[in-house]
């Protein structure tokens, strides 16, 4: 690239002015805090120049990065921990970056996809995604379920996967409550709540208040507290409204969706160093630190959103990923073996069996981690 004017040698001077370190002709920047070494004055010219020259830098810093991790497994990390680092963006923001932007763009998508209705009668209809009534007899709720399967079944291959989610999950709901109405179950006394441990008193309670809420959704919290026969106290008010909640996300999944999405960045960027402990303990004879196996496992999160763009830009151009899908499906496993043997340079028999038990705790970490950050999420949101 080729130099702005201010760093020109005659401009240069024999001491910073900014910590005063004395320098010589040859430093084009301060050794000790890094400011370029100039005399000239700033000018509108110089100012514009430098603004697009570093934007540039930068700009190419992030292509380098991207390309590479996509076509050469393993050689940023590789790169990265040897020290070259000025050609490559920092793994940790770059992640954080892609990731965001990615859950923006999917977003975005969510809300400019298409939401067709399920066409349900309006005595049927009250609230909830698909307006399905909550508040109806046994025979009325076998009615629903019947068209709401005839519904997804005439969709067929139109649905997206969230409209398929919530015509699942809004079946389920109803048939729970319609099994629980034919075994007329009861609730939790205050009298059994009081003698029970918190844990199980929250949940069974929080349960109850969400049967007896799809039950009788027109009733009050005080109303639906009195008829329970529990105190009207701050700690059933809120339990009952976080009841109200759940059975909203319940007939509603998207907006449970809603929730979740904007958080999982945060959440993989805490699962990442989670995985690299067991990186570490894998290659607990190599040369590599824990750092480096978190530089590793930050690229191939980065990877993996890399080929999830793919799979968004499939969706909005044919109406369909699976072409994408398939590839990232085929090419993920292949990626994560080129990429151990090119950063760890271990044997084809050793990296295939160190593929295949971390792929086991890649799994394994993730089903119980998602569920417990799914959990958090929902707790925290109502």
């Amino acid at each position: 690239m080729k130099p702005t004017v201010r760093s020109l040698a005659k401009y240069r001077g024999n001491q910073c002015l900014n910590c005063q370190t004395p320098l010589d002709i040859v430093d084009k920047y301060c050794h000790q805090c890094g400011q370029l070494n100039t005399t000239k004055r700033l000018a509108l010219k110089d100012f514009f120049t430098e603004f697009f020259a570093n934007f540039i830098a930068y700009d190419s810093r992030v292509w380098r990065t991207i390309t590479h991790i996509l076509i050469k497994p393993g050689y940023v990390t590789e790169q990265y921990c040897e020290g070259k680092r000025i050609q490559y963006a920092n793994p940790f923001r770059f992640f954080l970056t892609v990731s965001i932007v990615f859950f923006l763009m999917l977003q975005v998508a969510l809300q400019f996809s298409d939401n067709s209705d399920i066409k349900i009668s309006p005595q049927q209809a009250n609230a909830g995604i698909f307006n399905v009534s909550l508040d109806s007899t046994i025979t009325d709720r076998k009615e629903v379920i019947d068209a709401m399967r005839k519904q997804q079944d005439s969709l067929g291959k139109d649905q997206n996967v969230f409209q398929k989610m919530a015509i699942e999950k809004t079946i389920e709901a109803l048939e729970k409550d319609t099994l629980a109405l034919s075994l007329g179950k009861e609730h939790l006394t205050q009298q059994e709540i009081d003698r029970s441990n918190f844990l199980k008193a929250y949940f069974e309670q929080v349960e109850d208040y969400g049967d007896y809420q799809r039950s009788h959704p027109n009733s009050s919290i005080e109303d639906a507290l009195k008829n329970l026969g529990h105190r009207i106290d701050s700690k059933n008010i809120s339990r009952f409204k976080k009841a109200k909640k759940l059975n909203a996300y319940q007939a509603n999944p998207v907006e449970m969706i809603n929730v979740i999405l904007p958080k999982i960045p945060l959440f993989l960027f805490f699962f990442a160093p989670v995985m690299s402990l067991f990186f570490w303990l894998v290659y607990a004879r190599g040369k590599w630190n824990y750092m480096e196996h978190m530089v590793f496992n930050f690229h191939l999160l980065t990877f993996v959103f890399l080929m999830l763009y793919l799979i968004i830009a499939e969706k909005s151009l044919t109406g369909t990923s699976f072409i994408a899908g398939l590839f990232l499906l085929i090419i993920g496993p292949l990626y994560l073996y080129k990429a151990l043997r090119k950063f760890y340079k271990q044997g084809r028999f050793k990296t295939i069996l160190k593929f295949l038990f971390i792929n086991f705790v890649f799994f394994v970490l993730l089903s119980i981690s998602s569920t417990l950050f799914m959990a958090g999420s929902i707790y925290l949101s109502v």
